[in-house]
């Protein structure tokens, strides 16, 4: 049980005011670690960060627009002033905008790169310097089993999911020297406010459990463990790897 325990660690959820960040903020917590919870909005993290308190671990919330890179630089210092380390970084932070090829414009696809994709990197790099000082640490992204397949009316969160599955590969080899591993979880749909469109539409959402063989859409907690694994000693040894999560929707 010891290679799952996070008593000391320090861990920065990006995205944490999220379905998912907000699962992994508590998963991460609850086996012992420390917790930065950052998100845009910083009243979705604030009442977050008073239940991971209550939980014994030591919780506070920042608020970043992940695209603007001299922010990030100013929360990765901001992590190291407030705890003296980061241990783990989480990249949850994600949006959507769904639309057919021919119908994408500007304004819909550079929102979508800029946070899922470019404000992710940004924050490896600027949490990684602090790693490569201490000579270890872990990174997990969110990245998507849209990276893997041809989903309709997604160009732009696909091709942003697609390059963050490549980016964690080239980061996971750049940095192994330093014992920094980087990988990357793509969950399928999962139920979360993330979903509400696809979850509204009854017909879609039968369609889409249809194509699942355990018959139905992941929930957060199916995402904590895997995080919590990543996260931990346990996987010392897994760098540049792409879990998959996704209820067999990808086996055939």
């Amino acid at each position: 049980m010891d290679l799952f325990n996070l008593q000391g660690k320090v861990a920065v959820v990006a995205g944490a005011g999220g379905g998912i960040g907000g699962a992994i903020t508590h998963a991460l917590a609850g086996y012992g670690a420390d917790i930065m919870a950052v998100d845009r909005n910083l009243e979705s993290v604030r009442s977050n960060t008073v239940r991971l308190a209550e939980m014994g671990c030591k919780a506070v919330s920042y608020g970043l627009d992940i695209t603007d890179v001299a922010e990030i630089e100013k929360m990765a210092d901001a992590a190291v002033a407030e705890f003296g380390r980061i241990d783990i970084l989480v990249n949850s932070a994600g949006i959507n905008i769904r639309k057919a090829v021919v119908d994408i414009h500007e304004e819909d696809w550079d929102p979508v790169i800029n946070v899922n994709l470019k404000g992710v990197v940004f924050c490896c790099q600027a949490v990684a310097r602090v790693m490569i000082k201490q000579n270890k640490g872990k990174i997990i992204n969110i990245a998507s089993i849209s990276s893997l397949l041809g989903h309709s009316d997604r160009a732009a969160y696909a091709a942003s999911k697609g390059g963050l599955i490549q980016a964690t590969k080239v980061m996971a080899t750049e940095w192994a020297k330093y014992n920094i591993c980087v990988n990357a979880i793509s969950p399928a749909a999962v139920d979360t406010p993330f979903i509400d469109g696809l979850k509204k539409n009854r017909e879609r959402l039968d369609r889409e459990k249809d194509r699942i063989p355990l018959g139905r859409i992941a929930r957060p907690e199916d995402i904590m463990g895997a995080a919590v694994f990543l996260a931990s000693d346990a996987s010392d040894f897994i760098t540049g790897h792409n879990l998959i999560i996704d209820g067999g929707r990808t086996v055939d």
